[in-house]
């Protein structure tokens, strides 16, 4: 008779361990409330906002004299990670994709951004960060432009159920009216993954993704689409 054991290897077992010790919390939602908002600040409705520019992702630089982000329309800040032009075309893509089934945003390729600014910093190559923003939204004729900001993005080293490095991203977004240069919501996503067991606040990121590791375009995607959902629920 064949031998019917086998063995489970300690990543898998304490895959399950953590499972079995955290799924009773995690059907206790409705009580405990681990899934929804933590309480704190209350966001106010935003005002009427027909028609919304979502520009590309621009990219912190971590060497601000020698490297531009992919659109510069902010100033570049100090100690920051380097942002590769790959990761941050890829989070562009995610947050086109985060909101192109609104019409109330308009998508703005990255060729648009790059030209409408070569052309407006050649007339006045002393334009603020804000009049930048207000005359895009201007010639593009929106009532306000979402700009967005990449700080950090660092994958995983590892697999979906055993990493070395978890992984990490940091981004902001900002609604600016064109009329008076007003910013009117700002969402701020800061997160390096953390295992349930270590941080039982983030059942929603595991109710919505499964309980696994990651990858940092999957993280970011958590995070833009949280971000309009929210969104959405404050614009009239």
């Amino acid at each position: 008779m064949k031998n019917t054991n086998f063995r489970i290897s300690p990543a898998i077992s304490l895959f399950l361990l953590s499972f079995c010790l955290v799924a009773p919390l995690l059907l206790l939602h409705g009580c405990n409330g681990f899934f929804q908002k933590r309480g704190g600040t209350k966001q106010t409705p935003l005002p009427v906002l027909n028609r919304i520019a979502v520009l590309p992702m621009d990219r912190a630089s971590a060497q601000p004299s020698r490297e531009r982000p992919t659109c510069l329309l902010s100033s570049p800040l100090s100690n920051v990670r380097k942002i590769t032009p790959e990761a941050g075309s890829e989070v562009t893509r995610l947050l086109s994709q985060a909101f192109q089934g609104d019409q109330r945003f308009l998508i703005v390729s990255e060729g648009q951004c790059i030209g409408f600014l070569n052309s407006l910093l050649a007339t006045d190559i002393k334009a603020s960060e804000l009049r930048l923003i207000q005359t895009f939204g201007e010639e593009l004729k929106v009532d306000a432009v979402l700009y967005s900001k990449l700080f950090r993005f660092e994958d995983r080293i590892g697999g979906e159920y055993s990493v070395k490095r978890p992984a990490s991203v940091a981004f902001t977004l900002q609604i600016i009216r064109v009329s008076d240069g007003a910013i009117l919501w700002r969402n701020t996503f800061d997160e390096t993954q953390q295992t349930l067991m270590e941080n039982i606040l983030k059942a929603g990121l595991y109710r919505k993704t499964g309980l696994r590791w990651l990858t940092a375009a999957q993280l970011a995607d958590y995070g833009l689409n949280r971000a309009a959902d929210e969104l959405g629920n404050l614009l009239p």
